[in-house]
Parts: C-alpha cells; sequence; structure tokens
C-alpha cells in the first residue's frame, strides 16, 4: 500500500527504496539504480490527485566529467509504459557508449514519482496533462546541451503519449525511437469504438470508476527475476498485477488510439522494434518468453506505418513485449537494429 513520503524505506530486495525524496529545484542526487545515475524532481504543484511531480533520471558514468571530454552526438529522453518506470541500465549504457546523453522520465504517479496513498497510479484522465512533464524535461535537456539533437524514445504506452505529445507540440525532437508502442486496441477498432462509447458512459460522472478486470501476473512473471525473468524490477513501481485502470484513463487511451488511426502525419525520422509475434492470454506460458504477451503486433505495424512519413519497422524475432528486456540473443538483435538505425539517422542529419 502507498504511503505518504517522510523518507526511503527499502524494499523487500534491498536495493530499491519503496519510495524516493523530492528534491530541490535543479538538485541532481544520487538514484537508486545505482553507480553513475542521478534524478531530479520536476514540481507541478498538486492537482486533483495530490502531490502532480515528475523525476527526471539521468546517467553520467564514472569518469564522464574529464579535462578532455568526449565529444556527444545527441541527446535520448526515453519514456517507460503502463505500470512502469525506467530501471534499466544496460539500455543507458547502449546510448552512453555511441556518443548521446541519457535521460529517462518518470511520469507523475508511476516509480520515483509516486508520493502518496491517496493516488490512483498511473491516473490521468486526458494524456496532454503529461506535456507538463515532457516539456520540463525539454526545457532541462535544452539548457543542458543546447546544441545537440534530442531523440525520444518511449515503450508501450510512453510510445504512444510521445507520438501524440510530438503531433501537437513544436517539440525540439529530431527522430522518434518506439519499442512495442501502444498504437491500437488489442482487437483492432472494431472493438474499439463501441468499447469507447460504453466507458463515456459508465464513466460520465466518476472518471476515476476502475474498471474489474481480472488480474494477470503473465508480463510480471515473464519479465521478474522473482518470476522466470532476468530483471530485477521494484514491487510497488512494476507491481505484480498491474495498477487497475479507471474509466477516464481508459478512454483517453481509445482517443489516442483514434488519432493514430487517423494518422499523425510526423516528419522526424522513426523506428518501430516489436516482437514478430504477440501470445495474448489470460495464463502464463513459456512462450510468452520469446512473445509479446502485451500487445498485438500486428496491428502496430499497421498502425505505425501512419504515424508519420519516415517509419522503419524492425521485427525482433522472439522478443517479449519490452524488446530490450529480452533474453539473449534476443536482446542483442534489437540493440543490432537500433544501432543500424542510428547510423542511418546520424548520415541523414
Amino acid at each position: 500500500m502507498l504511503q505518504d513520503m517522510k523518507g526511503s524505506t527499502y524494499s523487500s530486495s534491498g536495493q530499491w527504496p519503496d519510495f524516493t525524496v523530492s528534491t530541490e529545484p535543479g538538485q541532481w542526487v544520487p538514484d537508486p539504480l545505482g553507480e553513475g545515475f542521478e534524478y531530479t524532481t520536476l514540481d507541478f504543484g498538486v492537482d486533483a490527485e495530490g502531490p502532480a511531480v515528475g523525476t527526471l533520471v539521468r546517467y553520467k558514468p564514472l569518469g564522464w566529467r574529464t579535462l578532455l571530454p568526449r565529444r556527444y552526438s545527441g541527446v535520448v529522453l526515453s519514456l517507460h509504459g503502463w505500470s512502469d518506470y525506467f530501471y534499466n541500465r544496460e539500455l543507458a549504457e547502449f546510448w552512453e557508449a555511441r556518443g548521446y546523453h541519457f535521460y529517462a522520465l518518470d511520469l507523475r504517479r508511476y516509480g520515483r514519482s509516486l508520493r502518496a496513498e491517496h493516488e490512483i497510479p498511473g491516473y490521468v484522465d486526458d494524456l496532454a496533462v503529461y506535456d507538463e512533464e515532457l516539456n520540463a524535461s525539454m526545457e532541462v535537456l535544452g539548457a543542458a546541451h543546447p546544441d545537440l539533437p534530442i531523440i525520444a524514445q518511449g515503450h508501450s504506452q510512453g510510445g504512444l503519449i510521445l507520438t501524440l505529445w510530438l503531433a501537437r507540440t513544436a517539440a525540439r525532437v529530431q527522430a522518434l525511437v518506439l519499442n512495442a508502442p501502444w498504437l491500437e486496441f488489442q482487437g483492432t477498432a472494431f472493438l474499439r469504438v463501441p468499447m469507447h462509447g460504453i466507458l463515456e458512459a459508465i464513466g460520465r460522472n466518476n472518471g476515476r470508476r476502475k474498471l474489474v478486470l481480472p488480474e494477470r501476473d503473465h508480463y510480471w512473471h515473464s519479465l521478474s527475476d522473482q518470476g522466470v525473468g532476468e530483471w530485477d524490477i521494484h514491487r510497488l513501481w512494476r507491481p505484480r498485477y498491474a495498477f487497475q485502470p479507471t474509466t477516464a484513463w481508459m478512454k483517453t487511451i481509445l482517443d489516442g488510439h483514434a488519432l493514430v488511426a487517423k494518422g499523425l502525419d510526423l516528419t522526424q525520422p522513426i523506428l518501430v522494434l516489436s516482437s514478430n509475434a504477440s501470445h495474448l492470454s489470460t495464463n502464463y506460458s513459456p512462450i510468452m518468453q520469446n512473445s509479446d504477451s502485451v500487445i498485438d503486433v500486428q496491428q502496430t505495424r499497421l498502425r505505425a506505418i501512419k504515424l508519420g512519413s519516415f517509419v522503419t519497422l524492425s521485427q525482433i524475432h522472439g522478443a517479449m513485449h519490452d524488446v530490450f528486456t529480452s533474453a539473449e540473443p534476443t536482446r542483442a538483435a534489437a540493440y543490432r537494429d537500433l544501432a543500424l538505425w542510428l547510423r542511418m539517422f546520424q548520415r541523414k542529419r
């Protein structure tokens, strides 16, 4: 149970605090992810749910401040998915090794940005609310690295949030990397349209009404080292059972899917990575270690080509939902394709 944060307490693993402490404006402090990682709080006061804060994490490996600093090619801003937060050190190390400053954002009411027990984790009634965190992050990146191009990177719901944000703003983002983005409701628009109407009706007077859905832990089981996965993930920040969705949140997701279906006309080069297959089931199966158990990858690829004029699709055989958490050698294949695309992007600049 979330509780009011007075300080840091440690999870059962002994490695991650249950809550992070807010920083002073502009202050960077050591992040619980470990050596080389720091975070700062983006404070937007309060909203209807309570403290409205985002958390920006950056990776600064040992020795990055030297008399002869290395030349950097750009900056990456990474965004997590639903019921998620940033925890992938390897991903940050990949970008740093290729000359990119790496930052990751935990949105309000996710991960490091969770604060109080009365909050509904992950709740918003409009995805545009996240413009505050994204715009503030861009200000930080622009001030720190004014002459470097910025690549935005988003996973699952984070991919949807980023594409919609770019479509409605003039954000200084030169390219977009989408890791299994959630671009369409499972089961196609034929189910999305009637479901939207139902949600609008039942949530008209109470958008915080929670949807009664079966609790499933199959994705957590495939991901966590407490299950059969490889990753040390936080028991509150990436819980065994996903955050319970509300009618308002689900409606704004479907609104976003409808906009993607119409086409977004983005002009940035876009890379979309996904597994080659989906296995959507209510029960865990070993096949989920080698397939996407969350979204329909066929629908994702169909919607991806409507994002903009320059879209590259990468199909990673045997990948999980988050392709960068897949087992080797699948994970290496995802990084290989990202590196190839990155070289193409750099040549076209």
